[in-house]
């Protein structure tokens, strides 16, 4: 009995089964669909590293008392007590 294996698009989930599935959010995941996927998975994973190494570098360039400062001047309300980058991560989405 053939088995076949279906991802679902919405959810990620992965199941395999002895019949076929239709919907609109499953695929069917052939060897060449689960390497796309690996690849956009590692694409993904390899911006997001650069993206945190570059706000790394942002935040060490500036003080926690200074990103309360901006905080205060964008009239955004804080945890004082907030971590350093909790609260860059918090003017950044601010502006």
């Amino acid at each position: 009995m053939k088995k076949y294996k279906y991802r679902n698009t919405k959810t990620g989930a992965t199941i395999r089964s002895s019949s076929r599935i239709r919907g609109k959010n499953w695929i069917e995941v052939t060897d060449e669909v689960e390497v796309e996927v690996k690849e956009e998975v590692k694409e993904v994973v390899e911006k997001k590293t650069i993206q945190e190494k570059e706000q790394i570098d942002d935040i060490d360039g500036v003080t926690k008392k200074e990103i309360m400062q901006e905080l205060d001047a964008l009239g955004i309300e804080y945890n004082p007590r907030a971590t350093k980058k909790e609260l860059y991560e918090l003017m950044m989405q601010g502006r």
